[in-house]
């Protein structure tokens, strides 16, 4: 009987040792999944970035502004919470401030008045007691009575004592507060104005590049070109699925979240799937929105791309599983890397201008196996050209 209890207990102990082992084995080839995913995606971009050498100056100009301007944009929104997160603190600190200055108050008013009492007792009280033996058990008790009101004296200048403390550290704590905010807006309104001084140079490039285009056929021949080097992308970012298998996080399949899937961001459709453009029809839907709107991701997924493309400026690619991806362009800064995991509902960009926009808006685009299909088919009702 000893003897199979001894063979269990080794059973146990080497099923959960190998279960150890399997998880610490599940976790390292998930970091090298991960790192292989990148390392892939890199050359990926680096053969898309040879197919888009700038012909001139401007264009070089341009995608080098949109990348200067992501980065900004980027710096001035983590500037705005670390303000938003300051100014809370401040509040906070303020309130027990007031509360601590309040409690300081009542402390003092009630030394105040022992002390009166005690001066009125007069510095003779207790010897008199002492000399009078008429009443020893009412002496015994003003005796202890006073023996109380002296320890309730004690207590309450030693709660002062630990309330002016506490109020002097709360007052440096917010001196302190109050000094990181003002560097704070001051790094704030630098970065503004590099911010403002980036957008105008860029539209200066963006005339510029309007008084190059000769022709409309000239256009028509850019559109083209762009929408195929979107095409070669996807074709490279499914080979790289495809060749390395990233472990999946357990989620609801794409595909039964038809109909049922959340816009990216709120707007009015400006260019619906399928409306008419100079190179065929639109693949997907533009979505007008103001600059720095959050666009956040549709469903649960990881993000394949995020870099420049020409024609479509800042764009990130998140797949989704199944040979589905949504895609996210124009945009004014990038706010996940390729290897990121995120959820639905999560922000992943920001509304923007890049890759030569005249107007703010989101590029949408939802992909099965590389092809576009009808986002409105896919999200939730439109109403009244409305979506979100």
């Amino acid at each position: 009987m000893l003897k199979q209890r001894l063979i269990l207990t080794t059973l146990i102990l080497v099923s959960l040792l190998g279960s150890g082992s399997l998880f610490a084995s599940s976790e390292s080839e998930k970091k090298k999944q991960l790192a292989l995913l990148r390392e892939r995606m890199q050359l990926v971009e680096k053969n898309i970035a040879l197919t888009q050498q700038s012909k001139t100056k401007e264009e070089k100009a341009l995608k080098q502004l949109d990348k200067r301007l992501a980065e900004s944009s980027k710096r001035l929104r983590l500037l705005n919470e670390k303000l938003d997160e300051t100014d809370k603190k401040i509040k906070q600190l303020r309130a027990q401030q007031a509360r601590l200055k309040e409690q300081t108050k009542v402390q003092k008013q009630l030394l105040a008045e022992q002390l009166k009492s005690a001066y009125l007792m007069g510095k003779q009280q207790r010897v008199k007691m002492l000399l009078n033996q008429q009443h020893p058990d009412r002496m015994s008790r003003v005796i202890q009575y006073y023996d109380y009101f002296n320890q309730a004296r004690l207590d309450n200048v030693t709660a002062l004592d630990a309330g002016i403390k506490q109020l002097l550290d709360v007052e440096v704590a917010l001196d302190d507060q109050l000094s990181e905010l003002a560097t704070f807006i001051d790094a704030k309104k630098m970065e503004n104005e590099q911010l403002m001084a980036a957008k105008s140079q860029r539209k200066k490039v963006l005339a510029q590049l309007g008084k190059e285009m000769k022709s409309a056929a000239d256009e028509l021949a850019e559109l083209k070109e762009n929408e195929k080097r979107l095409t070669t992308l996807l074709a490279s970012i499914r080979q790289v699925i495809i060749d390395t298998p990233v472990l999946a996080q357990q989620n609801k399949p794409f595909k039964s979240l038809k109909g049922r899937l959340p816009w990216p961001i709120k707007g009015s459709i400006r260019k619906r799937f399928g409306s008419a453009r100079q190179s065929g029809r639109y693949d997907g839907v533009v979505i007008a929105a103001s600059e720095g709107t959050a666009i956040k991701a549709i469903s649960h997924g990881r993000v394949v791309y995020a870099d420049w493309l020409r024609g479509y400026g800042l764009l990130i690619i998140v797949d989704h599983g199944s040979n589905y991806m949504s895609l996210y362009a124009f945009n004014e800064g990038l706010y996940k890397e390729v290897g990121d995991w995120v959820e639905a509902g999560e922000m992943i960009a920001t509304v923007g201008v890049s890759g030569g926009q005249q107007k703010a808006g989101l590029y949408f685009s939802i992909r099965k196996n590389g092809k576009p299909v009808n986002p409105i088919q896919w999200c939730r009702a439109v109403k009244k050209g409305r979506v979100g």
